[in-house]
């Protein structure tokens, strides 16, 4: 979503033009996809929260830090849905090329940039202002894991292992060994820090 609305905002709308796009085509399909991709992650969003904040292992894990930038997350994904209800009645695409406008003011350093989004609604304001807090935050926060791409777990060496309970209660791997070595595949099972350090 985040991507979505770097790419929509910073894309010149002479770019739409020249393709054939108009602003309404834009609007009524960032609002469709837009919000079905917010309720989801609004929901997944909730779920994350509620263990956060409810299940004791994990309360007991998590720094106040953790707790905020999940709550501020919730609130941006509350404020982009509500958003939906100002949207709707602008599918013209008018607003949208205002905050396009707005967008590309910023990458110019152009200091009249907020003059195109003064008459907007409040919400839209709220939500931008609360999104360009999330990006200030992220250097300092696990929001930081954004900007970096796991490739390396393609590469990564040893298994990654998959508990499951026996009816005796008792944690094993895939291959019924002892909960935390690597499975032997008919060979010495050896734990995988082990592994990786004879590696």
């Amino acid at each position: 979503m985040f991507v979505g609305h770097l790419v929509g905002l910073l894309t010149p709308a002479a770019v739409f033009n020249f393709v054939g796009v108009s602003h309404g085509f834009k609007q009524v399909t960032a609002l469709a996809v837009g919000g079905i991709a917010g309720i989801a992650a609004f929901i997944g969003c909730s779920l994350l929260l509620h263990r956060r904040l409810f299940d004791p292992r994990i309360r007991r894990s998590s720094s106040k830090g953790d707790i905020m930038v999940l709550v501020l997350l919730w609130l941006q994904l509350f404020l982009g849905l509500s958003t939906t209800i100002w949207t709707v009645n602008a599918l013209d695409g008018h607003e949208m090329v205002l905050f396009m406008g707005w967008a590309s003011g910023l990458t110019r350093f152009d200091p009249g940039a907020s003059a195109l989004i003064l008459d907007t609604a409040l919400v839209y304001k709220l939500h931008i202002v609360l999104g360009l807090t999330l990006f200030l935050i992220t250097p300092f926060t696990r929001l930081v894991h954004i900007w970096s791409a796991p490739i390396w777990y393609l590469f990564r060496p040893g298994y990654q292992i998959v508990r499951s309970h026996s009816k005796t209660g008792v944690s094993t791997t895939p291959t019924l060994g002892p909960a935390g070595l690597a499975p032997s595949f008919g060979g010495d099972t050896v734990p995988r820090s082990h592994s990786e350090s004879a590696q």
